[in-house]
C-alpha cells in the first residue's frame, strides 16, 4: 500500500470511527448550539418593549393621540411606517399585536423609536407626572426578573400601566 493510499485509508477509518462514536452519519446536519438559556427565557429587551408599547397606548388614550404622536418628532413616521402606531378615524392607536408590525424591521430600531416616544411624553395618570422613560425604568427596576413567561409579564405590565403594583 502506498503512502497516499495508507493516508486515505486512515482518514476514512478515523471518519468512520468518529461517526460511530458520535452516533451521526455523514449526512446528519450539525446540531444547533445550545444558547445556555431556558427555553421560556424572557429577554429584558422584550420586557422593556412591552412596557413601552403599553405605556404609549395609554398615553394616546390619556393625553390625546395627536399631541402624543406630534411630540415624538421624527419617530412618528417610523412608528407609523412599521405598523407600531396606526391611524384611526379619531386619531392614533398602538398596535399591540406585534405580529401585525412590519416583518422587515429590526426590533432594535423599534426599541429606539419607542424610547424616543417615552422620553418626549409624560405619564400623567398615575400620580406624580414623570417622563414615560422614567415610568418604564421604575417597572424594569422592580419587575425585570419577577416572572417566568411573556404572558405573566404582559399581565404585570397591564396592571402597572393601569396604576397598579405590577402584580398580575
Amino acid at each position: 500500500m502506498t503512502r497516499t493510499n495508507r493516508a486515505t485509508a486512515l482518514s476514512a477509518l478515523a471518519l468512520t470511527a468518529g461517526l460511530v462514536l458520535s452516533g451521526c452519519s455523514a449526512s446528519d446536519p450539525e446540531p444547533e448550539p445550545e444558547s445556555g438559556l431556558p427555553e421560556d427565557y424572557v429577554a429584558a429587551q422584550w420586557i422593556e418593549r412591552e412596557v413601552r408599547v403599553h405605556t404609549l397606548a395609554r398615553m394616546l388614550d390619556e393625553e390625546g393621540s395627536a399631541e402624543v404622536i406630534e411630540n415624538t418628532g421624527g419617530t412618528r413616521e417610523h412608528l407609523l411606517d412599521w405598523g407600531v402606531v396606526v391611524e384611526e378615524e379619531d386619531g392614533y392607536a398602538v398596535e399591540l399585536d406585534k405580529d401585525a408590525w412590519d416583518d422587515n424591521i429590526h426590533l432594535a430600531k423599534v426599541d429606539g423609536a419607542l424610547g424616543n416616544a417615552m422620553n418626549r411624553n409624560d405619564v400623567t395618570w398615575c400620580g406624580e407626572t414623570v417622563t414615560g422613560e422614567d415610568f418604564v425604568d421604575v417597572y424594569m427596576d422592580e419587575h425585570q426578573d419577577s416572572f417566568d413567561t411573556q404572558d405573566e409579564y404582559t399581565a404585570s405590565v397591564v396592571d402597572y400601566v393601569g396604576c397598579g403594583t405590577g402584580a398580575p
